[in-house]
């Protein structure tokens, strides 16, 4: 389960992400890999989120397995699986671990962007290092 996944994080879900159907939410989903999207790019790119240049989120697609339920113990994995020139892809994983089958995975389009400017840029050398070594490491979890 999430091998090849360099960052991960484990919680239980909470019952704020329940819906009237008595299952998550499916934009829930969507927040939790905002969630480890974010902390990939805090951890690996060393750059403010509120600097000069950052990402920009430009396409997402999402495919939902199965449900998920109120206390089940779940893992979200992030992991870069395409790098373009000025834009990349993050891919994600969502397990249930109480099940041991996977919830749902998707994928989302970033674009590297220059604030100021208002308008893309090439991905920077040391972001691409950084992903690269990264990527190439040991798992990291967060909570």
């Amino acid at each position: 389960m999430l091998e090849g996944f360099p960052l991960v994080t484990r919680f239980t879900i909470p019952f704020s992400d329940i819906d009237m159907l008595q299952h998550v939410n499916n934009v829930a989903y969507i927040r939790w890999c905002e969630m480890v999207r974010t902390e990939y790019y805090a951890r690996v790119m060393n750059t403010p989120i509120t600097g000069e240049r950052g990402i920009i989120q430009a396409n997402i697609n999402f495919t939902y397995e199965r449900q998920l339920r109120y206390r089940e113990a779940i893992a979200v994995g992030v992991r870069i699986s395409r790098m373009g020139t000025k834009s990349f892809d993050f891919g994600y994983e969502i397990w249930s671990e109480t099940y041991d089958a996977r919830a749902a995975h998707g994928i989302t389009t970033v674009v590297a962007y220059d604030f100021i400017g208002q308008h893309s840029i090439e991905i920077p050398a040391a972001w691409r290092d950084a992903i690269d070594d990264f990527e190439r490491g040991p798992q990291q979890s967060f909570i």
